[in-house]
């Protein structure tokens, strides 16, 4: 029996009835139809549309996705632990990223993260791709499977810019996650980068901008509200003046960093001392270059590890920041990617292990070094 036929005959009789108009709702998309007849080797310019004719290889693609996606959505979502970043509000501790991802890509994405149990999702308005995350989540909801407060949404504006700019660029996110929804509203939103991403801005646009975020939460548009990129003087300067304090700064933070001082790490010390959640994006150092680009995926010391346990390089270096509290927001494309980066909670790594990554230094901070030779996060040197 072909692993199609196998899933088919697992799911009851009466969800299987319902198949033949799914194939026909609104939430596959376009895309999603060129996507499943590619994977076949063929088009829907030369299939047709993919309604009751399509032909077999499309149809047994199309059907082992559509029961992939209901069989883990409706019974066998992953538990990921939670931990609390402002008052009422918890982030999963491992999320699925769509940095780099187009609308299409995202979509797709999102929609296998949240059939393997991922409910952490994040996203940025500069990344271009909040209408296909949006579909996503949209298709999940529509089809019963989740409800939005199952759901936890990061979202970020741009830096550097006054409360009118600010204002805008918070309803234009929201808007393109939730073009059709009423009452719509983020989990976290946090303000990208200290500053422009050419530098322009300083402590008074982080000020004004900041007093954007707060109308924001008042409004029920955001739950939570937080920075990333955020050295210590920057988070001061919101410090001073913030009526709501800022839940989450998220950074750069990985195995190699471990040892590092305040200045690699945006002084993730200090921001706990003040409540603020250190969350880690490129936990697997993705835009490290060269070799430092696989080393905490085939890595010697992840590798040596991950034998031990019997799980991936990544798992290791993923495993050693849930273990601190950190939480992680890889990214893949993979769907067997998809599945390990989730599969973190149901061991642990011992007090070896844990040193002994925490002691690494490859791969360093993505950054400079300062005249001492010391690592430097770039966010640090901005103004």
């Amino acid at each position: 029996m072909g692993p199609e036929r196998h899933l088919y005959s697992s799911v009851p009789a009466s969800l299987r009835m319902k198949l033949p108009s799914w194939a026909h709702a609104p939430h596959i998309s376009p895309e999603h139809k060129l996507l499943v007849c590619h994977e076949t080797s063929q088009t829907d310019a030369s299939r047709g549309s993919l309604g009751w004719g399509f032909q077999t290889a499309c149809w047994q693609y199309s059907l082992r996705n559509m029961l992939f996606h209901l069989f883990t959505l409706s019974f066998t979502p992953t538990s990921v632990p939670t931990i609390t970043i402002a008052p009422g509000v918890k982030m999963p501790l491992a999320g699925v990223g769509t940095w780099q991802y187009n609308a299409t890509v995202a979509e797709r994405v999102v929609a296998e993260a949240l059939g393997l149990g991922y409910r952490h999702v994040d996203t940025a308005l500069n990344y271009h791709n909040q209408d296909g995350v949006g579909r996503a989540i949209a298709a999940a909801i529509d089809g019963s499977r989740l409800t939005r407060r199952d759901l936890f949404l990061v979202s970020k504006i741009p830096g550097g810019l006054n409360h009118s700019a600010a204002s805008a660029a918070l309803e234009t996110s929201l808007a393109q996650l939730f073009p059709k929804a009423t009452g719509a509203y983020v989990d976290l939103m946090l303000v990208h980068f200290p500053a422009t991403w050419a530098g322009a801005g300083g402590k008074a646009a982080r000020q004004e901008e900041w007093s954007a975020l707060e109308a924001f939460v008042k409004e029920g548009k955001a739950r939570a509200i937080g920075v990333s990129h955020y050295c210590r003087r920057h988070l001061d300067d919101i410090l001073e003046i913030a009526t709501i304090r800022p839940a989450v700064n998220q950074v750069q933070y990985h195995v190699g960093m471990g040892a590092a001082g305040p200045l690699a790490d945006d002084d993730m010390a200090y921001m706990r001392s003040k409540g603020v959640t250190f969350e880690g994006f490129s936990p697997l150092c993705g835009p490290c270059g060269g070799a430092n680009a696989t080393e905490l995926i085939s890595g010697a010391l992840v590798s040596r590890i991950g034998r031990k346990h019997g799980k991936s390089g990544a798992q290791v270096a993923l495993r050693w920041q849930v273990q601190q509290g950190i939480p992680v927001i890889p990214k893949s494309k993979d769907l067997a990617h998809l599945r390990e980066n989730i599969d973190l909670f149901s061991w642990a790594l011992d007090a070896d292990d844990m040193a002994a990554l925490s002691a690494a230094t490859k791969p360093a901070v993505s950054g400079a070094t300062s005249p001492g030779g010391e690592p430097v996060s770039g966010d640090c040197s901005v103004a």
